[in-house]
C-alpha cells in the first residue's frame, strides 16, 4: 500500500491566513550530544497549515474535536477536477454546483477539490482571489450525509464570507483547508484520512492528510 501525502509542512513562521498573529515556532530546547537527546516543543495556532475545521468553529454548541469520534476523519474521498476555476488570481472565481454534475455521492465520505492553487503556496497571491464553494454548491454538500469537504486553498468561503462554513457546520461535516499534491491522485475515488491531534475543547488542528489507492 502506498500512502500519498496531501499536507504542506509545518516550519517556522510559515506564512499563515492573514491577521493571524500566532507566532508559529518550533523550539529546539536540547540536541544530540554526549549526555543528552534531542527534544523540541510547538507553538502554533489550531488552523496552520494544512488544518481541519470541526463544526464547532462556525456554529456554537458544535462537539469539540476531542469529542468526534475517530472513524469521521476517514473514508472513501472523491477527488474533483476543479483546475479551470483556479486559473488565476488576479480576479475571484468560485466552485460551482456543476462541477458534481452525474457524480454519485452514495458510498462517498469526502469530496476534495483540486484546484491547483497550492501552486501558489508560499506566495502572497496564496490569499488573494482563491476559488471558493458557492451558495448552491455548499448546499448540495451538505445535502449529502457526507463526512467532510476538502481544498487546496486557504477556506471554503472568500474573504468576508461564511456561507459554506456555516452551512457544513449545520450538516456536521468537517472542512480540510490547504491540502496539497492532490493532482499526484490518478484515480477519482481513494480512500482518505486526515486526523486531528486530540485537542480539548478546540475547533481546528492541524492534520497529516494522506490518501491511498
Amino acid at each position: 500500500m502506498k500512502l500519498i501525502d496531501l499536507s504542506h509542512t509545518i516550519i517556522p513562521d510559515m506564512f499563515q491566513w492573514p491577521g493571524d498573529n500566532q507566532p508559529l515556532k518550533i523550539h529546539r530546547h536540547s540536541v544530540h550530544g554526549p549526555d543528552s537527546h534531542m527534544s523540541s516543543s510547538l507553538e502554533f495556532g489550531c488552523h496552520v497549515g494544512t488544518h481541519i475545521d470541526g463544526s464547532l468553529h462556525f456554529l456554537d454548541g458544535q462537539p469539540a474535536l476531542h469529542e468526534i469520534s475517530v472513524d469521521r476523519f476517514a473514508g472513501r474521498a472523491l477527488i474533483v477536477d476543479a483546475t479551470a476555476s483556479g486559473a488565476d488570481s488576479s480576479q475571484p472565481s468560485h466552485l460551482l454546483v456543476d462541477l458534481l454534475s452525474g457524480q454519485g455521492l452514495a458510498d462517498i465520505d469526502f469530496v476534495l477539490f483540486h484546484t491547483g492553487w497550492d501552486r501558489f503556496w508560499g506566495q502572497d497571491n496564496y490569499y488573494r482571489h482563491w476559488p471558493w464553494i458557492d451558495g448552491q454548491l455548499a448546499v448540495f454538500l451538505a445535502e449529502h450525509d457526507l463526512k467532510g469537504v476538502g481544498l487546496d486553498t486557504p477556506s471554503l468561503d472568500r474573504v468576508g464570507d461564511s456561507e459554506a462554513h456555516d452551512r457544513c457546520a449545520a450538516a456536521g461535516m468537517i472542512n480540510i483547508e490547504n491540502l496539497t499534491g492532490l493532482k499526484s491522485l490518478s484515480e477519482s475515488v481513494v480512500n482518505f484520512m486526515a486526523v486531528p491531534l486530540k485537542l480539548h475543547k478546540t475547533e481546528a488542528s492541524p492534520v497529516r492528510a494522506v490518501a491511498w489507492l
